[in-house]
């Protein structure tokens, strides 16, 4: 019980304040509100460590409320480093920097169970959090040793409608109105929400699929071999989209993406042993971040400085906000149908919004 309430508390913050911290981010300083959520989860976690050392152990209900804490600081951060990453490589280097940051991303995530057991091994759980914590201390600050502005230039700021005395829900219905009224924008929003939908899908079923349909047990060696693969697409496709965007124009890539998601997910779901299942594993990990990637690229690239934090913000809330969704009927339609008829259809459904998608502004989109 206390497991799910630790990953609860851990995705119900984007939720609840997501909008909110978009909001904010677009009003405050951009570089404040990195450095702050930085030190309260550095804060947050390190109360770990402290209190097994004056406890003996920490509580379960200390343990979600620190979870809380982190994911909430992570909302903050996360809406504020959009509108930064913009003013600190510009425009045009969208692209090399984004791709660079979920290809460091995508190591740590490889790398950090590895460390993590290490340390837990040697020390004990609470001190592979102490890490953790140390970590988010020294994000602190290397951002504060940043002298370029992480705000816009002042002739944008006073370009902005009533100025920064605005009403945060005002400020909250002018980024969602953005999302809706641009066309490009409101197309990888929606078809996001579809991706997601699938992902959260896939990712609910995978130990299912890998028991059922491969043999292989949750704690095998072979399983994680499969996450492994996948976290290996993640990175090859983070790397590609810079030459893919030199190549092609950034709708056709969300187009491609979808087709080559849906497909693979078939080849998943037939392949019945694991070096092919781990082949089209690979394919759809790969596909799916280029989705993710392209689509929160050329959302910042479109949108306007002002309005970077809260655009972010409610796309992400709308697009992720699939997850949970196909997570929930995913786990249900395999109960009634099977596993594997279940991967069949979440891969006709990404051919479908494939379909969809060539009916969208996104078959033209140029940079």
């Amino acid at each position: 019980m206390f497991t799910s309430l630790v990953a609860a508390s851990g995705s119900l913050p984007y939720l609840l304040f997501g909008l909110l911290a978009g909001a904010l981010a677009d009003r405050g300083s951009r570089k404040r509100i990195m450095i702050g959520c930085d030190l309260l989860s550095a804060a947050a976690l390190a109360s770990v460590p402290l209190s097994a050392l004056l406890a003996g152990q920490a509580s379960p209900w200390h343990l979600i409320t620190v979870s809380f804490l982190a994911a909430v600081a992570f909302v903050g951060f996360d809406s504020a480093s959009h509108g930064a990453l913009l003013q600190l490589v510009g425009r045009r280097n969208l692209v090399a920097a984004n791709s660079l940051l979920i290809a460091s991303d995508t190591v740590v995530r490889m790398a950090a169970p590895l460390l993590a057991g290490v340390i837990i091994a040697a020390w004990g759980a609470e001190w592979a959090v102490a890490v953790t914590a140390l970590c988010y201390f020294l994000s602190a600050l290397i951002i504060g040793s940043i002298r370029q502005s992480f705000q816009p230039e002042r002739p944008l700021l006073e370009a902005i409608p009533e100025g920064r005395l605005r009403k945060l829900g005002t400020d909250i219905r002018e980024g969602l109105r953005f999302i809706w009224a641009e066309p490009l924008i409101r197309s990888l929003t929606l078809l996001g929400f579809g991706n997601s939908f699938v992902g959260g899908a896939a990712a609910g079923l995978l130990v299912v699929f890998a028991a059922s349909e491969l043999g292989i047990a949750d704690e095998a060696p072979q399983f994680g071999l499969l996450l492994t693969v996948g976290s290996a697409g993640a990175l090859l496709a983070s790397l590609s989209l810079p030459r893919l965007r030199i190549r092609l124009r950034p709708g056709l890539i969300t187009i491609a993406g979808l087709a080559l998601s849906g497909a693979s997910l078939f080849g998943f779901a037939m392949s019945g042993a694991l070096p092919s299942a781990a082949a089209f594993y690979l394919l759809w990990s790969g596909a799916s971040t280029l989705i993710i990637m392209n689509g929160i690229t050329l959302r910042q690239q479109l949108t306007p400085d002002h309005l970077q934090g809260r655009v972010h913000a409610g796309g992400r809330m709308i697009a992720y906000g699939g997850s949970p969704f196909g997570a929930l009927l995913g786990g249900l339609s395999a109960a009634s149908v099977g596993v594997q008829p279940t991967f069949a259809l979440l891969s006709a459904l990404m051919l479908l919004l494939f379909v969809i998608a060539l009916r969208t502004p996104l078959r033209d989109a140029a940079d």
